[in-house]
């Protein structure tokens, strides 16, 4: 009878267990309304080896320009978009020695450069030679082809173009569809591109202050994030793996053991 009671008493405490709800769910639990927190000093974009620019020069004279814009045909570094018959200027492609070789002007060192520097190396190299006179032209810089990637419990997992000189590691998670219920907020891990390898940062989004004064912050090309399964998704993977955990098994178990313990008595 006593041994009845007791896996009784179990049954009912391992019921409650399963039916517990998370706690590690809600973002930035440290923080109440109205705190302030100071976030990572903002990180623009730098240019690496193999990153890749749009760089076009504007002019009152379309054949004074032309000699500084790569055309379809130059296609010097780079290569040429065709989107739907859309006509693209070609790309300038960052080298191993981290330069570019610009019309008219050679080789720019551009490596570890922001866009707004390398805009501001094109004016200034044209402003040097015999071609324009004043300002009297338009230079536009643009990146192309950076991208992050975003892996593991998120809804749109995949790799997503940079389109901005700032972006938040919240705006990538945003633009894969935000963390998934089953991620682990606790340990999202950033995989970075550092010298001859990669570093990971792990961070948990339950603490704004650690998020927001991260290196990670702001994401950087080539930035992996990954987002770890919690256990009850990982059980998934397996038959019956969360069976054990559930409260209705509990409270089953818990109905069979009351139904035996009366029969007993009786």
């Amino acid at each position: 009878m006593k041994l009845f009671k007791r896996l009784f008493v179990i049954a009912i405490v391992l019921a409650a267990i399963g039916c517990k709800t998370p706690k590690d769910i809600a973002y930035f639990q440290d923080i109440q309304n109205n705190d302030y927190v100071t976030v990572s000093d903002s990180a623009e974009l730098r240019l690496k080896a193999g990153d890749k620019l749009t760089i076009i020069v504007h002019a009152r004279k379309p054949e004074l320009a032309a000699q500084f814009n790569l055309s379809v045909s130059s296609q010097r570094i780079g290569y040429t978009n065709l989107n739907n018959g859309a006509y693209q200027m070609s790309s300038y492609t960052v080298s191993d020695e981290g330069t570019i070789d610009f019309p008219e002007l050679g080789s720019l060192d551009v490596v570890g450069l922001s866009r707004e520097e390398v805009l501001d190396l094109i004016k200034s190299k044209l402003r040097e030679s015999e071609y324009f006179i004043d300002d009297n032209f338009v230079v536009t810089v643009e990146f192309d082809s950076m991208f992050f990637t975003v892996l593991g419990e998120v809804p749109k997992p995949g790799r997503y173009a940079i389109t901005k000189d700032r972006l938040t590691i919240l705006e990538a998670l945003g633009t894969a569809g935000d963390l998934a219920i089953q991620g682990i907020r606790k340990n999202v891990k950033i995989l970075r591109d550092e010298g001859q390898g990669k570093r990971v940062y792990v961070l948990d989004f339950t603490n704004a202050n650690q998020v927001l004064t991260s290196p990670v912050y702001y994401i950087q090309q080539n930035d992996v994030v990954y987002v770890e399964a919690n256990d009850l998704k990982k059980r998934q993977t397996t038959n019956n793996g969360n069976t054990l955990r559930t409260g209705s098994f509990w409270i089953s178990i818990a109905s069979i053991m009351t139904t035996l313990y009366v029969g007993f008595i009786k």
